[in-house]
């Protein structure tokens, strides 16, 4: 721990004293006000950081990328990030609670989904357990969100490992862009109360900062019986964002957040006594803080550099996982485009988790407390074969991590710029997802075992000397504006996955003590090693329709196949732990007397076979969303959102052996925005 805090405090005087200390710039050129009134063309052109790790048009990126807006996500509705990453084509967002969601990309959605690489403002949001983001804990200011750029598909060459089925990255808006108060107040029959309020100031000539809170309390959602799941959540966050720009060539920015949460859960946990299940409420208790610092200098015209630290503290404790984790990053990266036809992007990095985690009576480690460290470098040149025209990406990403030592994460892009509205665009890449702190030292109860017998629990022992699970991704896109009210944006890939881990049951069962309750069993073991492998291909489509000045019509298609060699073990089909098809239909509308009026249909097919263990099913549904929104005054907004509307509960996805599934009720809410 201390050597956290010496990280911290060193990089923090550092970059206020301008000397170096993150990520990348995450700006634009446009600002985030004019967000909303952006014609489609120049929607497309919106600058974006996430593929190159420095700006580029979107329309020109050779990636799947998908941007949404402000205007996005106010329109949408949605109370919470991944409400509004719904719309995303090549995204499967499910709900599994009243606090709970599964968000992947092209393959392989769990609740514990560790193939995704989530960051806010550059820091990565994820926990070492299993390489996977607690959504309940990822919030902020939705209004403060300048946009979030997902891409679908590896990025690892920048963003390292986990990067490997795509990148959220959300962006906040500086602090120069939200001066003056704003108070968001929310009421409704599932979000009981969603209230922020949030205030910008100048503090003196080139330096501005922003403070916020804002608390929500949740209703219960019910299981597919009626039973009430007692999963009802509250949460309070407060945090800050100040932005200076010392001189022309130096801009500071130093923000942070501290949240504390209480939830409910039910679990069924296994038992060895009659019934095989056991189902109790669980109270969790989640908090933690984080604070960033960032320094963007610029050399020259052609040379500019920015660096970032940031420490995040993550506590979460219920009765069956008890855990604190810190992690400390430093992150340099460095633009040279002093040559005619390259741009040269390299950085450097490095991370410390500390890890401290309690045994409960349901999970335990063979190590409760654990330092991980992650070192790791990159470089990548953008080539212009032929200026304006013709461009080629070459890069790779160099990590050493505790589990499997050296990686080496290379790509090969390129796009070609066949006009000034048409793109088409190819990619081969590798990624990886390192081992994580369960499969390496955890000892997991997963279910009574053999069935019937009840004299022992089917067991999920951690070990050393995993691989890590990689990735070979070919992708090819095409994006064309025929005209200046209709765009597509089409993106086709095949992913090779090798080295995916497999569990198998030994048959040698051992006597385990708990260390929590004391009491002794028969672990009849589960011992995951690298024996799968897959393979995916599929489309992924979006569109965008000016019809009037006043209406706007979108839309995505998603199709994916994915085939694994081996079933999983413990019985569920992992080939169907995605939607085969999706898609989404969005209008908004502006009608008289400054009134608005937004849609979205969305469609999901079914997950046949989810989870044989527990026999359910999850049917196709339709959802669709509704907002109707008056602008009273400049300052003042009345709004009226429905989402849900077509069923009163539908079911949308199945969780761990230790949970039940939940029914999604029907919602709506009245929300009242004020800005002075």
């Amino acid at each position: 721990m201390s050597k956290i805090r010496t990280m911290l405090s060193t990089a923090t005087a550092l970059a206020w004293l301008g000397l170096p200390t993150t990520a990348p710039a995450l700006a634009t050129e446009l600002n985030p006000n004019e967000l909303l009134n952006l014609s489609l063309e120049q929607l497309t052109n919106i600058e974006v950081t996430s593929v190159s790790k420095s700006p580029e048009k979107a329309n020109e990126a050779p990636a799947a990328i998908f941007v949404l807006t402000a205007d996005d996500i106010k329109r949408l509705g949605a109370t919470s990030i991944p409400e509004a990453l719904r719309v995303v084509p090549g995204l499967d967002v499910a709900q599994l609670g009243a606090h709970e969601w599964a968000v992947a990309s092209r393959g392989s959605n769990s609740e514990f989904t560790d193939k995704m690489l989530v960051l806010i403002d550059g820091r990565t949001v994820y926990t070492p357990h299993f390489a996977g983001v607690w959504w309940d804990a990822q919030d902020t200011v939705l209004d403060d969100i300048e946009r979030i750029e997902v891409i679908r598909g590896p990025g690892a060459t920048l963003w390292g490992a986990n990067a490997v089925n795509g990148v959220i990255n959300i962006i906040t808006k500086s602090a120069k862009d939200t001066q003056g108060g704003l108070a968001d107040l929310s009421m409704g029959n599932q979000t009981k109360t969603d209230d922020t309020v949030r205030y910008g100031t100048k503090l003196a000539d080139n330096a501005y900062m922003r403070v916020y809170a804002k608390y929500n309390d949740n209703d219960e959602f019910r299981f597919r019986n009626g039973v009430n799941a007692s999963d009802n959540w509250h949460k309070s966050q407060t945090g800050f964002r100040a932005d200076v720009s010392t001189s022309a060539s130096d801009k500071l920015t130093l923000q942070g957040d501290a949240y504390t949460m209480q939830e409910s859960d039910i679990f069924s946990l296994p038992s060895i006594t009659p019934p095989p299940v056991v189902t109790s409420m669980h109270p969790e208790d989640v908090n933690g803080f984080n604070l960033l610092n960032r320094w963007n200098h610029v050399f020259s015209a052609d040379s500019n550099m920015t660096v970032q630290t940031y420490f995040d503290q993550a506590v979460r404790k219920s009765a069956w996982y008890d855990d604190r984790i810190d992690t400390a990053d430093f992150d340099f990266q460095h633009v040279w485009t002093g040559m005619k036809r390259n741009e040269i992007t390299w950085g450097l990095g490095y991370r410390l988790v500390d890890d401290f985690f309690t045994d409960t009576a349901t999970y335990s480690l063979n190590s409760p407390h654990r330092v991980d460290n992650l070192a790791s470098g990159f470089l990548q040149d953008k080539i212009a074969i032929v200026p304006d025209k013709l461009f080629f990406t070459l890069g790779s990403k160099l990590e050493k991590n505790d589990y499997t030592g050296w990686e080496v994460e290379p790509s090969a892009r390129f796009s070609w710029l066949v006009n000034s509205n048409q793109t088409v665009w190819g990619a081969v890449s590798r990624a990886i997802k390192s081992p994580n702190r369960t499969l390496d030292d955890a000892n997991l109860p997963v279910a009574a075992w053999p069935p019937g017998v009840f004299n022992g629990y089917l067991t999920l022992l951690g070990s050393h000397g995993f691989k890590s699970e990689d990735l070979v991704a070919y992708e090819l896109g095409h994006r064309i504006q025929p005209s200046k009210s209709l765009s597509f944006d089409t993106s086709t890939f095949y992913n090779q996955y090798h080295n995916l881990l497999y569990g198998s049951y030994t048959g040698v069962p051992f006597v385990f003590t708990n260390p929590v309750t004391h009491a002794s069993y028969l672990a009849y073991p589960v011992l995951p090693a690298n024996a799968n492998s897959a393979y995916s291909y599929g489309i992924e489509e979006a569109a965008n329709w000016q019809v009037r000045d006043y209406w706007k019509l979108s839309g995505g298609y998603t199709y994916l196949n994915l085939k694994f060699d081996h079933p999983d073990p413990f019985g569920r089909d992992f080939a169907n732990k995605q939607p085969q098809n999706q898609f989404n239909v969005r209008s908004t509308l502006l009608l008289p007397f400054n009134t608005e009026m937004d849609n979205a249909l969305y469609y999901v097919s079914p997950l046949n076979a989810f989870n044989t263990l527990t026999g359910v099913n999850i049917a196709s549904y339709y959802r669709l969303d509704s907002r109707l929104a008056w602008k009273a005054t400049d300052g003042v907004e009345l709004s009226l959102v429905g989402q849900n509307l077509l069923r009163s509960e539908h079911t949308e996805f199945s969780g761990s052996f230790f949970q039940s599934t939940e029914e999604v009720p029907r919602s709506v809410y009245a929300n009242v925005r004020v800005k002075f």
